[in-house]
């Protein structure tokens, strides 16, 4: 189920001609890729896009808003919560691992949305556009993972993995803060270096 839209990253409703909309997002995308969230500014996008700054401010209320409608445009999947449910726990990792694949390629990639996830931590306007869905999605999807793993007694069900789950987002914000990749084979590192051998591995009474 998709989570409620904020009110920030909606865009403008009524008669407005939306034909130049994919431009914008596209020259947005742009931007914020070669300068990151902080340089990113309206100017550049309205001239990289062949519109007037006043056609982007009458779709879209601040760079704020902009930017997270620009990252939920070409990946709506960071929308959802929807986590894999194979069977298995070990299916269940495998096919988040596939899933980051899938994106390393994209246009938005996981090191883009992880960057701008650091950058909404130090902007409460960023942070408002995008209700906290980038930041804490992997988390959620983590969490729902290793419960599942625990209704099926793959794992304990009698200790909380909420920890496990924080620190792959940790390590992930960690690496890109390294000017590293978070793709496919980083995130099977982390699975199986630390995850599995903390889910796995019995602990004393």
């Amino acid at each position: 189920m998709n989570e409620p839209e904020s009110k920030l990253r909606q865009r403008s409703v009524g008669r407005l001609d939306r034909s130049r909309d994919p431009a914008i997002l596209n020259a947005a995308l742009a931007a914020l890729a070669e300068n990151g969230y902080d340089a990113t500014n309206m100017d550049d996008i309205a001239a990289r896009a062949g519109v007037g700054k006043a056609a982007i401010y009458r779709r879209w209320s601040s760079k704020a808003a902009l930017i997270a409608d620009t990252l939920i445009y070409w990946r709506p999947d960071l929308l959802t919560n929807d986590a894999p449910d194979t069977g298995s726990l070990a299916g269940d990792l495998e096919a988040v691992v596939e899933r980051v694949g899938r994106n390393d390629n994209d246009m938005v990639t996981s090191d883009l949305v992880l960057r701008v996830a650091i950058e909404a931590t130090r902007d409460p306007e960023l942070a408002s556009a995008l209700d906290d869905l980038m930041l804490s999605r992997g988390k959620r999807v983590f969490s729902t993972i290793l419960a599942q793993a625990a209704a099926r007694g793959e794992i304990s069900a009698d200790r909380d993995w909420s920890l496990v789950a924080d620190v792959v987002l940790a390590m992930g914000l960690l690496e890109v803060v390294r000017g590293q990749s978070v793709d496919a084979k980083f995130v099977r590192h982390v699975i199986d270096t630390l995850v599995l051998p903390a889910v796995q591995t019995p602990t004393g009474e």
